[in-house]
């Protein structure tokens, strides 16, 4: 079991961190902000979710995020900034940071190799907005 612990929006996206079941932080993430589950501009809803292998030419040897309501090719894949980057998906890397003057997640390409190693291909992953 995995988790993501989202903080509050922001003007760039929805942060967070991929957790295991100990609670040790695996990476962080990056989502588009809450849109009522919109495609393509929305996150998606908090909720557990099977989450198996995905392979295309544009990512390859990814996640794919399974049975989202009303939604569908939901990846974890490398992506730097949500809100320019991501159709509704879930980028990784290593801090949430300033690149380029907006906010976005860092070394998203190396994380997701680290991630092709350590993750199963299989998993349930668990997405809830951080109560703090």
């Amino acid at each position: 079991m995995y988790y993501i612990n989202r903080q509050p929006p922001t003007t760039d996206g929805t942060f967070g961190a991929l957790t295991d079941s100990d609670g040790k932080t695996i990476c962080v993430t990056g989502e588009l902000p809450w849109l009522n589950n919109a495609p393509q501009v929305s996150c998606i809803p908090c909720g557990t979710y099977d989450v198996g292998p995905h392979d295309s030419p544009a990512h390859p040897n990814t996640w794919e995020i399974l049975n989202v309501p009303n939604r569908s090719e939901i990846l974890l894949h490398n992506l730097n900034w949500p809100i320019k980057q991501s159709l509704g998906c879930i980028g990784v890397g290593q801090t949430v940071e300033l690149i380029e003057g907006e906010l976005g997640i860092s070394n998203s390409e190396d994380t997701l190799n680290i991630l092709r190693s350590e993750l199963p291909q299989n998993f349930t992953l668990t997405i809830q907005n951080n109560s703090n």
